[in-house]
């Protein structure tokens, strides 16, 4: 080979392509890499090879990826950090991609992220849902070092992996492919279990394969016992209904009809929240049932993992008795009182309460934490929230979805000091009228 052929750079964004043809049934994917350039483009390919064929985006979670930040076509600085920080809707940090299929592009903000924060949020579980109801997909470039990975890749379908990146806790069924650079040339995305090359001898290729035979087996007997063990916190769901795709991609996530924002955090309340749904006060559920008045609040996230199962949108609320701080347990949301007296007599003949123990009050005030959440994502946001003593639970609504709501408050003035605490978290309280009926 004569000295003027010089090796040719390795193309990562047609790799990632090569691989993208593949993942039609995936709707949130993230792709891991210490380098924010390769790791870009390669998922930049993935998103345009899906483009072809349905709506796909692709988001920056480093500080910067410029192979992404390129596709934006606009000086505007936000991105996916103001959207989670700050609420601003998926729809206006999404922009179209010129010369390209149904293209989306979303940088990383106008802050860095806080990975602490932004990957642990329970918001990704209602993104994945949402873009699978919509038969779209997302594509997220992610630093293979971020905290918190792990639970960002729990909540999507799985990740894809670049050049050496090995990030520790990530298990490795969740692993889809590994993208690498094959011998200087383009060469294809390789999956995570790569084939024994054909030059081997032969008794090495059959030993390979009687070892790729026992450890598939041992995948699967292990991916079983983990979806099917008695306690398992936050399943999976497996079937969503097809969505209406003559909608936009800003309607994957789509604004409550009352206002507030979706992400639960575009709404800065003031030290004395009002409702942001008035209109719903002569339908709202205000009736629940109090069980008890714990004095901390371990007591009272004890009381709901012990009974959980038996209490229909169950949650704690927070309170002040005396100029000391106690937690009462509530369960249920009715619009007449003798719903409400059913329930707690029913309590009381499964001996979840003692005989002459709780009692039927009106608390027609919560929090909204997200609000048109599909059905088959509830189950699995819920969990996340329980799983980080967080009192949310879901009320079903008259268009099939559901909002998820924290609290139970007799009055905004007893609800002002849970906003202090919300605020304090990260998250902008939204004051509203319980409304639905409980799961």
């Amino acid at each position: 080979m004569s000295a003027s052929r010089q090796r040719r750079p390795f193309d990562w964004e047609a790799a990632g392509e090569e691989l993208g043809e593949t993942l039609s049934s995936y709707h949130m994917l993230v792709v891991a890499g210490a380098d924010s350039v390769i790791t870009g483009r390669v998922a930049v390919g993935i998103a345009r090879a899906q483009s072809m064929n349905r709506r796909s985006a692709v988001g920056d979670l480093f500080a910067e990826s410029p192979p992404i930040r390129e596709l934006v076509p606009t000086d505007d600085p936000h991105g996916i950090v103001d959207s989670f920080l700050y609420g601003v809707s998926i729809s206006r940090i999404a922009y179209p991609v010129a010369g390209t299929g149904q293209l989306f592009a979303m940088q990383s903000g106008t802050e860095p992220p806080v990975y602490d924060e932004i990957l642990t949020n329970p918001r990704w579980y209602r993104l994945c849902a949402g873009f699978r109801e919509a038969d779209a997909l997302l594509v997220l470039a992610v630093p293979s070092n971020a905290p918190h990975l792990e639970d960002l890749v729990a909540a999507a379908d799985g990740a894809i992996l670049v050049a050496n990146a090995a990030p520790p806790g990530i298990p490795f069924h969740r692993v889809i492919a590994n993208v690498r650079e094959q011998n200087g040339a383009i060469g294809p995305a390789t999956r995570s279990n790569p084939a024994i090359q054909s030059s081997a001898p032969w008794w090495r290729n059959r030993t390979a394969s009687i070892a790729g035979v026992l450890l598939t087996l041992l995948i699967i007997a292990a991916y079983l016992w983990l979806a099917y063990r008695p306690f398992a916190r936050t399943p999976r769901p497996t079937e969503y209904p097809k969505p209406d795709t003559t909608q936009g991609l800003g309607r994957v996530i789509a604004p409550d009809s009352s206002g507030a924002d979706t992400a639960g955090a575009g709404r800065v309340a003031t030290a004395m929240p009002r409702p942001a749904n008035p209109g719903d006060s002569t339908k709202a559920a205000i009736f629940g049932v109090e069980l008890m008045a714990a004095n901390t609040q371990a007591g009272a996230i004890l009381k709901l993992q012990k009974d959980g199962k038996q209490l229909p949108a169950a949650t704690f609320a927070p309170v002040t008795i005396q100029g000391a701080p106690w937690y009462k347990v509530v369960s249920g949301a009715f619009t007449n009182r003798t719903d409400a007296d059913s329930l707690l007599a029913n309590l009381r003949r499964l001996k979840v309460l003692d005989a002459g123990r709780g009692m039927v009050v009106q608390a027609p005030f919560a929090f909204l934490i997200d609000s048109n959440v599909p059905a088959a994502a509830v189950t699995n946001l819920i969990a996340a929230h329980v799983n980080r003593g967080e009192p949310v639970y879901a009320l079903r609504q008259e268009n099939g979805t559901a909002w998820l709501l924290a609290g139970a408050f007799e009055s905004v003035e007893q609800a002002a000091g849970y906003a202090e605490s919300l605020r304090a978290s990260g998250t902008a309280p939204v004051l509203v009228y319980r409304k639905g009926r409980s799961y």
